[in-house]
């Protein structure tokens, strides 16, 4: 298996709409990897492609020499997948331990049953995430706590890889940080590639991640302090604003 996540001269459209152009790259494993780009920059349709949810038009993809599409299962295996938008009905009353049961119930047949083995797995994850009362509601759980829920559903099945699709989304600056040093943790500990997209990544910025700038185009690829340059923001934000305490990005960046 190799040990690397690479994308080569990607494309995808969806229809006439330009999502994706030649986004090459090769992330090493292990790696602590942020893509950062505006809204509307392809972030989530690259994370849908590595899932295999999507085919590029032109270009591939290996996870660790997998090809998404053509070896499906194993990187099904290998990937733990954090959405941004869960679609979980309100009214439904499902607990902490429902939720993170399903990473574990999703592979098994009906009827799929919550056994001892998964509850004393599911209480494992829980502890790395630090939540204490698996019989919460996961609907009553604050920002930050149904983020380490999420993660912990996405951990349950020991994955090599966790894509997280903006796990900083809806939080206050701390939470924010908490949550970065969360997914650092697990990747130091337990040699987990985490490779999340966001539109900030003040919050993990102390951490030193590989970043990948992303604007349908790959703009540079390296440390923080090699990618974030006036230069590349420049290109891969049109709405740039120069100030003179420094720069507006054009949305929630500065």
């Amino acid at each position: 298996m190799q040990e690397s996540v690479e994308a080569h001269k990607v494309t995808f459209r969806f229809g006439e709409k330009l999502a994706l152009e030649d986004v090459s790259f090769k992330i090493p494993s292990p790696f602590y990897c942020a893509v950062m780009g505006p809204n509307g920059a392809g972030k989530t349709t690259l994370l849908k492609i590595m899932l295999g949810l999507l085919k590029p038009q032109s270009g591939w993809i290996k996870i660790y020499g997998y090809d998404p599409i053509k070896n499906s299962r194993d990187v099904r295996e290998l990937i733990g997948y954090v959405p941004q938008v869960v679609n979980i009905d309100q009214r439904v009353p499902i607990t902490v331990e429902e939720l993170v049961a399903m990473g574990a119930l999703s592979k098994t047949i009906p009827p799929r049953i919550i056994t001892r083995e998964i509850k004393d797995r599911i209480r494992e994850v829980l502890d790395l995430v630090e939540i204490d009362d698996p019989s919460a509601l996961f609907t009553e759980l604050s920002g930050g706590l149904r983020q380490r829920a999420l993660i912990a559903r996405a951990l349950i099945k020991n994955p090599k890889l966790l894509l997280l699709d903006e796990p900083f989304s809806m939080l206050d600056f701390d939470m924010k940080c908490q949550i970065a040093e969360l997914l650092y943790q697990l990747h130091e500990k337990f040699k987990i590639d985490i490779f999340l997209v966001a539109h900030e990544l003040s919050p993990c910025i102390e951490l030193e991640p590989t970043v990948i700038l992303l604007n349908k185009r790959v703009y540079a690829v390296g440390r923080a302090e090699e990618v974030l340059r006036l230069e590349n923001l420049r290109r891969a934000y049109p709405g740039l604003t120069e100030v003179p305490a420094g720069f507006i990005l054009g949305e929630d960046h500065a």
